[in-house]
């Protein structure tokens, strides 16, 4: 007996984790192995793990005013009391310690705060186009035009993102305390965050989660003039001196180093 063409195309075809209807010869698959119809142009993706956002594939989320997108299977990890914020924060103190970036007895303590918090603390301009999700913030007296003191305030993340991510964030925010209280207080926007960025993708480089390998994409794959190009810049310094060199350079030099000025800097 000959099959009903529908029929057919439900028992044997994989069926679309968007709309649950089989397949036709043209879909896209994400980072995470979720095949949908390319006519999908109408939902939003998950600003944390890049999932498009519906109801069969995450079960939903939550947008907030300023675009940010986080999926249901996002948040059933999600990092939303101050007591585990700490608990991270101190593990990724640990972290960054372990490649040289010792934080010793300076205090980090963390905030988890909503959007607008976060949007209100922004020390930068182009945090209007693209969310934020941590900063590290800090406070400078001056007098006569002259800086007199300098305090470390607190790191303020964004509440409710997945734990994996969340690591993430507080080792950026944890690379500018360092910065910080070591004294690089004129390094250029791009060199500091770039070299932040670093701090996570080599991180992320020592943990075999498939969440860990889709953060490192991200990074890789950034076009960002300042997270994107910082990174790339930062990790192809590295390339050139060990990472305690880099840093004494950069705080000499306030830039990155050519591969003609590392090999005298040696």
């Amino acid at each position: 007996m000959p099959w009903h063409l529908d029929c057919h195309r439900k028992l044997h075809r994989p069926l679309c984790s968007v709309c649950r209807k089989p397949l036709t010869r043209k879909y896209l698959v994400d980072f995470w192995g979720n095949a949908f119809c390319n006519t999908h142009t109408n939902y939003s993706n998950c600003s944390s793990c890049g999932r498009i956002v519906c109801k069969h594939l995450t079960d939903g989320g939550m947008l907030h005013p300023d675009g940010l997108l986080v999926c249901n299977l996002c948040t059933l990890r999600a990092v939303d009391t101050q007591e585990r914020a700490k608990s991270l924060l101190n593990e990724m103190r640990l972290a960054l310690a372990s490649v040289g970036l010792k934080l010793n007895q300076t205090q980090t303590p963390v905030i988890l705060c909503d959007r607008d918090e976060l949007r209100t603390a922004s020390r930068h301009n182009f945090h209007n186009e693209r969310p934020i999700l941590g900063l590290a913030q800090w406070t400078t007296t001056f007098s006569g035009g002259r800086i007199i003191g300098r305090q470390f305030d607190r790191i303020l993340i964004q509440n409710k993102l997945p734990e994996e991510h969340f690591r993430t964030i507080a080792i950026h925010e944890l690379t500018h305390a360092w910065f910080f209280y070591n004294h690089y207080h004129d390094l250029p926007l791009q060199v500091e965050e770039g070299m932040c960025v670093l701090m996570e993708y080599i991180w992320l480089k020592n943990q075999a989660s498939k969440d860990a390998e889709y953060r490192r994409t991200l990074i890789e794959q950034s076009q960002d003039p300042i997270y994107g190009e910082g990174f790339q810049k930062a990790r192809s310094a590295l390339k050139l001196m060990p990472l305690q060199i880099l840093l004494k350079y950069l705080k000499e030099k306030n830039g990155f180093p050519s591969r003609l000025s590392a090999f005298f800097y040696h």
